[in-house]
């Protein structure tokens, strides 16, 4: 008897225990269209403005799906956020292409700037600023 009721406390105690699948809300939130207004190569310390030339837009959806508008490059495909503290990691991953990384920071409430996630790596890194355009 004492082992049939320390097993239904056992059964009930597993029972009880409730995975949480929920991820913690990240603390910048991406969703809009995003437009270049300025970049930084390092190891400069200045921001510089972008030329028409390179003019470059972001559209990250609610959805999952982004895109990624320039003069010479075009990308569309889908986005996963990992939430980060005050900022926020993105892997992108676009259709026909291997996934890139990218960290992004709330500047403001109409600012973000996009970093390489993987800084190191590319001895040309370069930080950028994107504008909101549309919510």
């Amino acid at each position: 008897m004492r082992s049939l009721i320390t097993s239904l406390l056992l059964l009930m105690l597993i029972c009880s225990c409730e995975k949480n699948d929920i991820e913690p809300t990240p603390a910048v939130d991406v969703t809009g269209s995003w437009q270049l207004s300025q970049q930084l190569s390092m190891p400069d310390t200045v921001w510089h403005g972008i030329t028409s030339a390179d003019s470059a837009y972001y559209v990250f959806g609610a959805n999952g799906q982004f895109v990624f508008d320039a003069k010479s490059y075009h990308l569309s495909g889908t986005y996963k956020v990992i939430a980060s503290g005050d900022k926020v990691k993105l892997i992108v991953t676009g259709k026909d292409s291997t996934s890139q990384y990218l960290q992004v920071e709330r500047l403001s409430d109409s600012s973000i700037r996009i970093d390489d996630w993987l800084i190191g790596v590319n001895k040309e890194q370069i930080s950028r600023k994107f504008i909101l355009i549309n919510k």
